[in-house]
């Protein structure tokens, strides 16, 4: 969805006909923002209130140019108290990056740039807080799985947008070497995973406005990034429709042919998964490619809105047709 509200517009991942709660976004400023709940944010003996997420991070959308406003906003609702026990992943124009780990009345920031957290530059949080309550540690499988993932790609120099999608966020490392069924239940791509989005900050002296929202709308493992601009002032139909995206609905028909036994859904076919990424991992590249070009131009001569929502909608409607073509 896109959103005016004056001064504040944003781009923001939302249940279908919910505008109320945003799951991942970006705004006119540059700032994004995502979350990982983590329920060991809960103090002991606290009554503590769960599952506001997606107000938080529209309210923040709304009123937060960068990290640092972000951490003001988080500081005057400590008093007044949260909904939430989440990890805040958030990013400025500004050049900014850090997690908050959040619950009713407190929180935490970690720093990318801190060296002494994070050597190779960057962080990494699933499902549990590093200053947690207890010690369940849920999701670190799949935590470790992400983190040893980023850390290769930074050691080569290939930690970007693209790898993250690409390598990443599609990981189902249980089927190596299998031939028949394997369970997602918990790899970094879950079978529970219903969208996944990627911020890409403008460059230092940018207009904001060219910061990059990479959405995927359905299991990654099965599904295609698309970029979209706040700029652009819209996103396109095919993200956006009554009931359902009409994207979405592609991607969930090929979700149920590599998952197709609903009494095992968390199994999938490894035969199957591997025909249909073979031929959507093509259709990435010719994504990736198409918006490569446009940013290089866009950066030369900054483009008008109507430009931008031009290119959204072409490369969108290329994508569905593509989509439709696919053999199973």
């Amino acid at each position: 969805v896109f959103l005016d509200h004056g001064e504040f517009k944003l781009i923001g991942v939302i249940n279908a006909d919910d505008t109320t709660q945003i799951w991942a976004g970006i705004n006119n400023f540059g700032f994004a923002i995502m979350n990982a709940e983590s329920r060991d944010m809960a103090r002991p003996g606290e009554n503590t209130v769960y599952d506001e997420e997606g107000y938080l991070m529209k309210a923040a959308l709304l009123s937060c140019r960068s990290v640092d406003e972000f951490d003001h906003f988080l500081e005057r609702t400590n008093l007044t108290g949260r909904g939430v026990t989440s990890n805040f992943g958030v990013i400025d124009a500004q050049g900014q990056a850090a997690f908050f780990e959040t619950g009713n009345h407190e929180y935490f920031r970690y720093n990318a740039a801190d060296t002494t957290l994070c050597p190779a530059g960057f962080l990494a949080r699933a499902n549990f807080a590093e200053h947690g309550y207890n010690d369940e540690a849920y999701g670190h499988g799949r935590y470790r799985e992400a983190r040893e993932l980023a850390d290769e790609l930074s050691a080569a120099g290939k930690l970007s947008p693209v790898n993250l999608i690409s390598r990443v966020i599609k990981d189902i490392s249980t089927i190596e070497g299998k031939t028949d069924r394997a369970s997602t239940a918990g790899t970094v791509n879950r079978y529970r995973t219903v969208s996944t989005s990627v911020f890409e900050s403008s460059l230092p002296g940018e207009n904001p406005l060219l910061g990059t929202c990479w959405i995927v709308l359905g299991e990654p493992s099965v599904s295609v990034a698309i970029p979209l601009w706040v700029m652009a002032g819209e996103v396109p139909v095919q993200l956006d429709g009554a009931g359902a995206a009409p994207l979405n609905l592609e991607f969930q028909r090929l979700k149920a042919y590599v998952y197709p036994d609903s009494a095992q859904p968390e199994m999938i076919d490894v035969q199957r998964l591997r025909r249909v990424s073979k031929q959507t991992f093509k259709i990435q590249k010719w994504v990736f490619r198409k918006t490569k070009r446009q940013l290089k131009k866009w950066r030369r001569n900054q483009p008008t809105p109507a430009e931008v929502a031009e290119f959204q909608d072409r490369i969108t409607t290329g994508l569905m047709q593509k989509l439709a073509k696919i053999k199973l």
